[in-house]
């Protein structure tokens, strides 16, 4: 009998999902939920049954734009519900009770500042601030154990397009494309200054060769002694696993230390209709499986060659994979030098039961006002073509957890 009327169960094919997860370390809801009320629970429950429901995802911007303009209250309903489970909220401050909480279970975090649609040289200036904030709190507090931006957050996409096409600058794109470096410069240095590691998140292929260019200079520059400054690593791209490698190889030559964040890959939709309305071939692998497979093979051979790594990824077979090669190895699951790393709200299955065996786990946190982080939600749920399968595997798993402590009252 359901725990009550209208519960979730999950079909075959939904079954079938998560025949990899089973009698692994990944099954202990009890650990994956020790931080959850019942009442935190039921509410993920019906909030990722609303986002199963497809047409929710391409609907939700618009949606949101809507409601939070209105006097109705509807902000702060959707402050407490969908923005509550994926956000650590509106400012630093707010994230605080919530880096708190995720402490206390052994996981660290990743402050994450997002704000969408931004393209002006104030919007850039406020984002950098709002980063040199979180890599100041990252020096007083243990928890945190990256800060992280994305270059767009911090310059113009168009400038960063047309540098890398090697298109000519008019004289107020030259200035906007040096205001961007100061940025950039800025970052790096606070961090340094700080010690603290900062991920450079990727962005679309066509402008990504000028973020790598950017990464890279600072990697040589600031990676002497440690891998300070993390390049991202989108496994999806078909050219991935050779420039990581090429890159490896350069690092070696050059003398400094190597730091790779390793994803599958956020952009998807977008590249392969860019790449087909321009008659290109695409620069994806065509299918799930070869990119599984590259990201496998990545991890792998960061590993073997003690490359500074953070694995970002909610797929239960490549972290067990990843467990096995560090154990393979003979590398301490508790070594910072590997560190898992999945959405907070998401996937808690995976980050707390590492935690509970010592690995270095991180969830990524976003924050930023309501009104500019939760189109970037939406923009994540409707480039992810997996996350349909996401959502009903936190079906499955909050019901199984509700299930077990109803057993035990």
């Amino acid at each position: 009998m359901p725990l009550f009327k209208g519960f979730f169960y999950p079909t075959r094919t939904t079954c079938f999902a998560f025949k990899l997860g089973m009698n692994t370390m990944f099954d202990n809801t009890a650990v994956a939920f020790q931080s959850k009320s019942k009442k935190s629970l039921l509410k993920a429950y019906w909030l990722f049954r609303f986002m199963g429901w497809n047409k929710l995802t391409k609907i939700g911007t618009y949606f949101v734009k809507i409601a939070l303009k209105t006097p109705l209250g509807l902000k702060k309903i959707i402050k407490n519900t969908l923005y509550r489970q994926f956000c650590g909220g509106e400012t630093l401050v707010e994230c605080q009770e919530t880096i708190a909480e995720l402490s206390k279970f052994g996981l660290l975090t990743i402050p994450d500042y997002v704000a969408e649609g931004q393209d002006d040289e104030e919007s850039f200036n406020a984002a950098c601030d709002q980063i040199l904030a979180t890599i100041a709190m990252a020096k007083e507090n243990k928890a945190i154990a990256f800060a992280v931006f994305k270059v767009t957050a911090i310059g113009s996409f168009e400038v960063l397009e047309k540098k890398q096409r090697g298109d000519v600058f008019s004289a107020q794109e030259t200035m906007a494309w040096f205001a961007l470096k100061a940025r950039f410069n800025k970052l790096i240095q606070a961090a340094s200054e700080s010690n603290i590691r900062i991920l450079i998140d990727a962005e679309e292929t066509w402008i990504q060769d000028v973020v790598d260019e950017l990464t890279l200079d600072a990697m040589m520059r600031y990676n002497d002694t440690k891998a300070l400054v993390f390049i991202t690593c989108q496994m999806y791209r078909k050219d991935m696993l050779h420039r990581l490698k090429s890159l490896a190889d350069r690092a070696r030559e050059q003398h400094f230390n190597l730091g790779v964040k390793l994803v599958r890959g956020a952009y998807l939709e977008r590249e392969n209709a860019r790449a087909m309305a321009l008659g290109l071939v695409s620069p994806m692998h065509p299918c799930k499986e070869d990119t599984d497979q590259a990201f496998d093979s990545a991890l792998h051979f960061c590993l073997e060659q003690g490359i500074h790594v953070c694995i970002g990824t909610h797929n239960e077979e490549s972290v067990l994979k990843a467990i096995a090669f560090m154990k393979t190895l003979h590398i301490n699951a508790s070594t910072e030098h590997v560190c898992f790393a999945q959405l907070y709200g998401m996937s808690d299955h995976i980050s707390f039961n590492l935690a509970a065996q010592g690995y270095c786990v991180a969830k990524y946190l976003p924050f930023g006002p309501m009104e500019l982080s939760l189109p970037y939600l939406f923009r994540r749920a409707n480039e992810n073509k997996s996350i349909a399968g996401q959502v009903s595997r936190e079906l499955l798993l909050i019901k199984n957890e509700l299930q077990r402590r109803a057993k035990q009252s």
